[in-house]
């Protein structure tokens, strides 16, 4: 009996830190995959982190932006010393939320659907009503996006930043990994993050890799899927709302079983 991913090349373009469940997934489904890491995670312990760390007993809410964020943030907050025990623990989506349980933190909170800024700001916890003259500690990478700490600080929250990674384009060239997996372009790219669709293309430009700008994309959410066009793919994106590895995984059987 055949997998339902059977005869399909699947490009997975998550660091590396957070690709081996969805890479694990997608064999056990049948599918070769390529992986082609779109961002480079590393830690960053600089003195704005330590005085954060140091501090953590002043907040009142800690929200995670990201796996690594939970990953690298945890683990520099045991570093220091410190522990999670009165803050209210909020994560951007399930995958972010089920590392944080993984690692010990018994009740986080998380958006059930829109995985986003957006979602975590729906929230009842993080209403006006609940966060006014709260304070706020947002873990996240160096340079994310400013919406979720503008909306808190309107709401009456005061809100720093403990930026505990930073993230870079891998140095690898995208073609010489196809070629190394006898392709030349796979059937499907999985682009979880917006930044990492961007990375893609360029390097598809800086390649000169043409053909991969026909080759069908599914990424996560709306918000990226409005990216794909303007970055120059041809073809429409394919939209997982969840980004977690079965979701994920499940939504490339429903594009299998469609004929593509």
């Amino acid at each position: 009996m055949s997998q339902p991913l059977e005869g399909y090349m699947v490009m997975v373009t998550r660091p590396e830190e957070q690709a081996h469940g969805l890479i694990d997934a997608i064999k056990a489904r049948g599918g070769r995959v390529v992986f082609a890491p779109m961002i480079a995670i590393e830690p960053v312990a600089s003195s704005d982190v330590q005085q954060a760390l140091a501090s953590l007993d002043t907040y009142d809410a800690i929200i995670f932006i990201s796996r690594n964020a939970a990953e690298i943030g945890l683990r520099q907050i045991a570093a220091a010393g410190a522990r999670l025990t009165r803050q209210s623990v909020f994560a951007v989506g399930v995958g972010t939320a089920s590392r944080l349980h993984e690692l010990g933190i018994a009740e986080v909170h998380a958006p059930r659907s829109e995985f986003s800024s957006e979602g975590l700001l729906k929230l009842l916890g993080l209403s006006a009503h609940e966060i006014n003259g709260k304070r706020v500690l947002i873990v996240r990478g160096v340079g994310g996006r400013e919406l979720l700490a503008h909306a808190l600080q309107q709401r009456g929250a005061l809100v720093d930043y403990c930026e505990v990674y930073e993230r870079r384009v891998p140095s690898a060239l995208l073609g010489s990994v196809l070629k190394a997996h006898g392709v030349s372009v796979p059937d499907i790219v999985v682009v979880t993050s917006p930044e990492a669709l961007t990375n893609l293309a360029d390097k598809i430009d800086q390649e000169g890799l043409q053909n991969m700008f026909d080759v069908p994309i599914m990424v996560a959410g709306h918000r990226a899927a409005q990216e794909v066009d303007r970055l120059g793919f041809s073809l429409e994106p394919v939209v997982v709302e969840n980004p977690g590895d079965a979701s994920v995984v499940e939504a490339l059987v429903v594009w299998a079983n469609n004929g593509q």
